[in-house]
């Protein structure tokens, strides 16, 4: 099993960092997690055509998790098969999907023109879960499991599991006992890291993104209790030094740490 982070970044653009998104491998299985800016460009960067993925997770309804959910749908359509798309997210992802679908109805009905044999339309199974199982694909089991990320009421992180490993990802977060439950013991924990100092905007109320979010001090203090067996940064801020967000995760945490970056595969 393996996870490749596709896009490490946030909403404000940032050519290094796409929007935020992972894909987790197993064998020939691969299980999309979010679909930020970008999302089609780096799964083609990272060798997996759109049309090989037939699982979605998201992991909240942020726009900047599902802002390119329409490009990936159509280029699916392009480049697979048709077999369905099992999407799967928090309450409210239904209506979300719904108004992607009827967006790009007439499109879809306007390449149907050109085939050169009839195709079906866009075919997207939408399961809208509570946390607790979320997948059973070929010996792995995805779990979906409550985090806190205001003003949002169901934000879900996702822990993988094969017989042998264990792949966990935050989603967008601040610390949380429920996370660091489900982290424990982890081969690879991926977490968002949000080092506000290096994010310079008027408008935002840093009081109110603790609760939303996990500083890198926060952070160290996280896997100094879940203890995975290598800690992965995400969902970094467009001003964020690697070396100094390294430095400060070390001053609370000693463990095995990596800085995320687009493409990287762990």
């Amino acid at each position: 099993m393996q996870i490749t982070l596709l896009g490490t970044g946030q909403p404000q653009p940032n050519p290094l960092r796409r929007g935020p998104s992972s894909v987790v491998r197993l064998g020939g299985d691969f299980v999309l997690i979010d679909c930020g800016s970008g999302v089609v460009v780096r799964l083609t960067e990272a060798g997996i055509s759109p049309g090989d993925v037939h699982t979605l997770f998201l992991t909240h309804l942020h726009s900047d998790h599902f802002i390119d959910l329409g490009h990936f749908l159509v280029l699916r359509w392009i480049t697979g098969d048709d077999r369905p798309l099992d999407l799967v997210g928090p309450r409210g992802t239904e209506a979300l999907v719904s108004r992607v679908l009827a967006v790009l109805e007439d499109d879809i009905a306007m390449r149907m023109k050109i085939r050169a044999e009839p195709r079906q339309p866009l075919n997207v199974k939408v399961r809208e879960i509570d946390a607790g199982p979320a997948l059973s694909l070929d010996g792995m089991t995805a779990t979906a499991f409550d985090v806190a990320h205001y003003p949002l009421e169901q934000p879900f992180g996702y822990r993988f599991e094969t017989a042998d490993r264990v792949i966990v990802h935050s989603g967008d977060t601040c610390p949380t006992e429920n996370l660091i439950r489900h982290a424990k013991g982890a081969d690879l924990l991926v977490h968002e890291c949000m080092d506000a100092a290096a994010w310079d905007n008027a408008q935002i109320d840093h009081g109110k993104t603790d609760r939303s979010h996990t500083t890198p001090a926060r952070l160290a203090e996280i896997a100094a209790e879940a203890k995975p067996a290598l800690l992965v940064t995400t969902h970094l801020n467009p001003g964020t030094r690697p070396d100094v967000m390294a430095r400060s995760i070390a001053e609370g945490y000693s463990g095995p740490t990596v800085i995320g970056q687009d493409l990287i595969t762990l």
